[in-house]
């Protein structure tokens, strides 16, 4: 149970990094030490035609890409639901979540699910890779992934 716990303490603290109010300046260093050097962080979208899309970007490219896209604007993300999966050194998080402009959760954005790989290198597990999808028309969220933490 001890792994479960500790990467639960690990995805909490991976939002709560990527939240925060208007120009708000996160700590990119501390979420990179969160990953293993050579992960990859992977947000996936469908086209107009509903063509899957994938943009893979390394944790280092990671934060100006995420600090375009917000523009300036507040962003509270949190996760909903998880189900964690360990075998030996190994894990797998399916993590949902819900973004808020506000952290009183008045203004919803979206809501969708990260995937997300664990290797525990002996002093603590780091993320591998990250994989997310966001519900859009035509794909929404089936309620066993929405159950309150």
């Amino acid at each position: 149970m001890q792994a479960k716990q500790e990467i639960q303490a690990l995805l909490t603290e991976l939002y709560q990094l990527i939240s925060g109010p208007a120009g708000y300046q996160r700590n990119w260093q501390r979420q990179q030490q969160l990953f293993m050097p050579y992960a990859k962080m992977i947000r996936t979208t469908a086209d107009e035609q509903g063509h899957p899309q994938a943009m893979v970007m390394a944790i280092e490219d990671y934060p100006a890409n995420v600090t375009q896209l917000l523009a300036g604007r507040a962003f509270f993300e949190v996760e909903i639901h998880n189900i964690v999966e360990t075998f030996g050194n190994i894990a797998h998080a399916f993590s949902s979540y819900e973004a808020w402009e506000d952290k009183e959760k008045t203004v919803f954005i979206k809501r969708g699910i990260n995937s997300i790989q664990l290797f525990n290198t002996g002093s603590g597990w780091k993320i591998v890779n990250m994989l997310w999808d966001d519900e859009r028309p035509g794909l929404s969220m089936p309620d066993k992934y929405k159950a309150a933490l």
